[in-house]
């Protein structure tokens, strides 16, 4: 049975996902702060347009769903429910709960990854000689959950309705990007504007497929 769980944006994850994603290392850190706000129920029921989706079933996604684009990533962690609401988050290579504490820990280790003055030779004498937090935290695991951060497969998508950097079949006005890094992303165009309903249904591989149609037209 599909798990889809929907929460308004705060004002931080708004911010965050307003700005152009330029590299892993901010993606994940969206989306670290993302689960963080999953704490707060205040944000399932506060009114918004902007909005973050969960949708958990053979594939496992979340959405981010702006006024102009929607973006997807793959979501790596495991969802339980209780009565249709969050249970607990977990991952499931480390055994590990992806409660609060472990969430901190992660960004704090992200936002050093992410800094320009970020060394990998004191990265890790720093994290662990500063921060009290992983005392409680097994080494091993937490090796096991960050390298697996470091190296699954994003699988990044964005819907864009883009009218200010328009220019006919070279950039449509309705299209989708594909993939992250600038090296190897690639635009499709689209016919038409599409929402969070038809996006999720072009990645669901329990539904039937979408097709491309080539413009044969000069």
């Amino acid at each position: 049975m599909s798990k889809e769980l929907s929460y308004n944006m705060s004002k931080t994850i708004l911010e965050m996902a307003q700005k152009p994603l330029r590299s892993r290392e901010e993606a994940v850190l969206l989306l670290l702060y993302t689960v963080r706000m999953f704490d707060a129920e205040e944000f399932l029921h506060r009114q918004g347009k902007e909005k973050v989706v969960v949708y958990v079933d053979k594939m496992n996604r979340i959405f981010y769903i702006l006024e102009n684009k929607i973006f997807s990533m793959q979501f790596p962690f495991c969802i339980e429910l209780n009565n249709g609401k969050l249970n607990k988050i977990y991952d499931l290579k480390s055994g590990l709960d992806i409660d609060s504490i472990l969430v901190s820990i992660l960004i704090r280790i992200f936002e050093k990854l992410n800094a320009d003055s970020c060394s990998l030779e004191n990265f890790f004498d720093e994290l662990l000689g500063e921060n009290e937090m992983l005392k409680n935290i097994d080494t091993e695991q937490l090796w096991i959950i960050l390298k697996f951060i470091l190296t699954y497969d994003l699988g990044y998508l964005r819907y864009d309705y883009d009218e200010k950097h328009c220019n006919g079949k070279m950039h449509p006005l309705n299209h989708l990007d594909i993939c992250l890094d600038d090296c190897s992303a690639y635009k499709i165009g689209l016919e038409k504007a599409i929402d969070y309903a038809m996006l999720k249904d072009i990645l669901d591989t329990t539904t039937s497929c979408s097709f491309l149609k080539k413009d044969d037209k000069s």
